[in-house]
């Protein structure tokens, strides 16, 4: 772990923090949000009406990874950053694809609305979740704080890939996605107490 100054508690209450405050986006749109698995028209007539509720969840998605991305910055270790990266970039990649369908949901074909929904959702959600879960067995195994807390909420995070296969799997998104989440704010907490204490022994 990174012995300067990165603020990691900051960077971890924005990354909960955002996500959680999608859940307050509900009444820009004027219906919930189609499930993956909808007719591709359904989606088009969503995004086509709420482009302003689709553009918002998705820039508070993005503010979001972007300080997990913050918070990764506590950690040295190469294999660690890298994993943390690509989990960002996923999600930054789901985010844009939500805002271009946003854009074309009025004027592109059915086909490529799908495409983009789908890639969207898949990039968002395994994609993002699966590799949080690898950054922090990653940075539970490599000594940081709430090890055993990391095991557990990294382990069903990863776990989540199942749902590719499985669709009770599924459920595992949420949680694994939520539990990496509190354990970052939970390890930033512990790691800034830590530097405090050797700061002023010094």
């Amino acid at each position: 772990m990174s012995s300067t100054r990165t603020p990691a508690i900051a960077g971890s209450a924005v990354f909960l923090l955002a996500y959680l405050a999608v859940s307050f986006t509900g009444p820009l749109a004027d219906r919930s949000l189609p499930l993956p698995d909808a007719p591709a028209a359904d989606v088009a007539a969503y995004y086509g009406a709420n482009p302003l509720a689709a553009v918002v969840v998705a820039g508070l998605q993005a503010v979001s990874v972007l300080g997990f991305a913050v918070f990764a910055r506590a950690f040295e270790r190469r294999s660690v950053r890298a994993v943390a990266g690509v989990s960002v970039l996923a999600m930054l990649v789901s985010c844009a694809l939500s805002v271009v369908l946003a854009a074309v949901a009025g004027s592109a074909s059915l086909d490529t609305v799908q495409a983009l929904r789908l890639g969207s959702f898949y990039a968002g959600g395994v994609g993002n979740v699966v590799t949080l879960g690898v950054f922090v067995l990653l940075a539970a195994k490599g000594g940081a704080p709430a090890r055993w807390f990391g095991y557990v909420a990294g382990a069903l995070a990863t776990l989540s890939v199942l749902s590719l296969a499985f669709y009770y799997a599924s459920a595992l998104l949420p949680v694994g996605r939520v539990l990496s989440m509190v354990w970052t704010v939970v390890v930033a907490v512990l790691l800034t107490r830590q530097r405090a204490v050797t700061g002023s022994a010094r």
